[in-house]
């Protein structure tokens, strides 16, 4: 089993859980989560294998992406020293960073990402098409200009909230009395389990 690190986009924060365990329920993935709440966009999962990460993403539209832990830290000092124990990649890379409680300065991310001492990468930085792409995740609380969480590792994947977008309310021709929020739509049929064909 493998730890990942869960985005959800910032909406509908009392669906968000509802929805994973019931698209995991209905995908057949065994699941653990740690860490999730209302007050901010992260969570921690164990999942048996990547694909199931996938199968999650595949439905689950209050996601935005997921990425597999490599390090998990309570400061950036923390990380900045963190050994990387057992990963090591050579492919073109990207690091991006993604904050909830703070809007981090560019310059500030890039002297974060220069400060990491032994970061496993040897392949070359590629911001445009990079083979793969890491992410620095940080969460703050409310007046304090440090992270309580700091979280690297590779992007697994993203969702397609597209479809939210694709199906908007504003977007339709016709709307009747009982037209609903594209995004809540797609949420409800997840609570619900439909599969094509229900």
């Amino acid at each position: 089993p493998k730890e990942y690190l869960v985005v959800f986009a910032h909406d509908f924060q009392d669906l968000r859980i509802p929805e994973l365990l019931s698209v995991c329920e209905l995908k057949g993935v065994k699941i653990e989560i740690e860490g999730a709440s209302d007050q901010h966009p992260y969570c921690f999962i164990t999942v048996q294998q990547e694909s199931d990460i996938h199968d999650i993403l595949s439905r689950c539209v209050m996601i935005q992406f997921i990425v597999e832990v490599w390090e998990k830290c309570s400061t950036r000092k923390e990380l900045c020293g963190a050994p990387f124990t057992g990963y090591h990649s050579s492919t073109s890379f990207n690091i991006l960073l993604h904050s909830f409680g703070r809007k981090v300065p560019m310059a500030d991310k890039i002297e974060l990402i220069e400060q990491i001492e032994h970061l496993p990468l040897s392949g070359t930085v590629n911001c445009v098409h990079p083979d793969q792409v890491y992410y620095i995740c940080e969460r703050y609380l409310p007046k304090n200009p440090a992270p309580v969480m700091v979280v690297f590792g590779p992007l697994v994947g993203r969702s397609d909230r597209n479809v939210v977008d694709r199906f908007a309310v504003k977007k339709r021709l016709y709307i009747g009395r009982t037209t609903m929020d594209a995004q809540l739509s797609f949420v409800m049929a997840n609570l619900a389990k439909t599969e094509r064909g229900d």
